[in-house]
């Protein structure tokens, strides 16, 4: 198993786009983030209404805590000024896998969460979640970006599981595409993929197709299991995500973002911030006076069955239906179609549960455990957005992973990672704003 410094490149390798594995440059000469934000101090930066603190406290991820500051915080009152390298907004997997990466490459940072710790996840518990986009509906970027994430997940499951001692639930599930989705695939395409007959791959099935597209390397994992064991790596590289507090507003002066604003009015003071919250992108946002980005955020709904027993072996993608096989036997079903196409919640179920019923009948016999509504983000055609705010010169955006967060997640975080120390841009996943209109 090649670890990840040994990883072939995805492309070749150019000045325009960084599919392939970058030679990292000294520290003390990289353009990117070391020569561009480390060559100046804090104290040139423009904080608006921060005043230097009276009583420091270093902590041991190595950042300044100012106590007793007036800062200008929205509550008014005295707050702590909490000062980092660089915050990471987002503690769900896009967010902890970028500071994971970033971790990897030598550099320090914080995580702040964008939601409060109380809040329901979007996944509950022991739930492998995966909804996958067909790569070829999305064209050639989004088969790159998961070709070197595929690479990029080997090595890190093998060491996250070493490291931390928590079993991941990995394991290659294998993914069955059929319908519409395999018909119109393109050869170009199809590398990694072979043709089957579904009903042999999965005879429970009830399909009239006579073919589909089937990828063994297809893999799921324990949601709550990978955040675990994220969250113990990067506590074991000293670094912090600071639970007991959620970001609620970034403030920006001029072209740059000075500080981010915690749920208590508290703030936090970095060289650069990268938003990797999915979701709660937009909403931080909009809450900070900024444009939005291009980003529609469609609720999917979450069917989630327990038939006893197994009855799948494999991912099945069939059209706007994704099944997913549970390893305890349960099975859920994600409804990934336009989300405006039912009149009401109650509708959407009633079409949703026949649907499911259709395609496995055996799941008819079974009462629905659990329904539940969680947001898919995604860009308008499927693009995922990595690089620079438009018109900041400090803000950075890891979002648009379009139901692909666990597939494309470390090798976004890898190519921003490398990017920050000086490697090439990548101007395919440039960030693009909603338009007003």
């Amino acid at each position: 198993m090649a670890p990840a410094e040994s990883l072939a490149p995805v492309a070749d390798r150019d000045q325009s786009c960084a599919w392939g594995r970058h030679r990292q440059p000294g520290r003390s000469g990289a353009p990117g983030l070391r020569g561009r934000f480390h060559r100046r101090t804090l104290a040139r930066l423009p904080l608006a209404g921060i005043q230097p603190g009276r009583q420091r406290d270093r902590d041991r991820r190595g950042a300044t805590v100012d106590r007793g500051v007036p800062a200008a915080a929205r509550s008014g009152t005295a707050q702590a000024v909490i000062r980092a390298d660089l915050v990471v907004v987002g503690a769900g997997p896009v967010g902890l896998s970028t500071a994971f990466a970033l971790a990897e490459s030598g550099l320090s940072c914080l995580v702040v969460p964008a939601l409060p710790a109380d809040r329901e996840p979007m996944v509950p518990a022991g739930v492998e979640m995966t909804a996958p986009a067909v790569a070829w509906r999305q064209g050639h970027l989004l088969n790159r970006l998961q070709e070197r994430s595929r690479r990029l997940w080997v090595d890190w499951m093998v060491r996250l599981a070493q490291e931390t001692g928590v079993d991941l639930g990995y394991s290659r599930a294998g993914l069955l595409v059929i319908g519409d989705a395999a018909d119109s695939a393109p050869d170009e395409n199809l590398a990694g993929w072979e043709t089957v007959m579904p009903a042999r791959c999965e005879p429970r099935l009830s399909c009239s197709e006579i073919h589909g597209l089937f990828n063994v390397q297809f893999s799921q994992v324990r949601h709550d299991r990978l955040i675990h064991s994220l969250r113990l790596a990067l506590r074991s590289r000293a670094i912090e995500v600071l639970d007991e507090h959620y970001a609620t507003a970034l403030e920006v002066t001029g072209n740059v973002v000075p500080n981010l604003v915690l749920d208590g009015g508290e703030q936090v003071v970095a060289d650069a911030f990268i938003l990797a919250a999915e979701a709660e992108n937009a909403a931080l946002l909009y809450e900070s006076g900024l444009d939005g980005l291009d980003l529609p955020i469609p609720q999917a709904h979450h069917l989630l069955f327990n038939p006893g027993s197994r009855l799948l072996s494999h991912v099945v993608c069939s059209d706007d239906l994704v099944l997913v096989p549970q390893p305890d036997g349960r099975l859920l079903a994600i409804d990934t179609g336009p989300e405006d196409r039912y009149g009401s919640e109650d509708e959407a179920l009633d079409v949703l549960l026949t649907c499911v019923a259709n395609r496995l009948p055996a799941l008819s016999r079974f009462d629905l455990q659990r329904h539940w509504l969680a947001p898919l983000p995604g860009p308008s055609g499927g693009r995922p957005m990595l690089g620079l705010y438009p018109h900041l010169r400090n803000l950075w955006i890891n979002a648009g992973h379009y139901r692909n967060g666990l597939d494309i997640s470390p090798a976004m975080a890898e190519l921003l990672a490398e990017h920050l120390q000086g490697g090439p841009g990548f101007p395919e996943l440039a960030v693009g704003l909603r338009d007003p209109d």
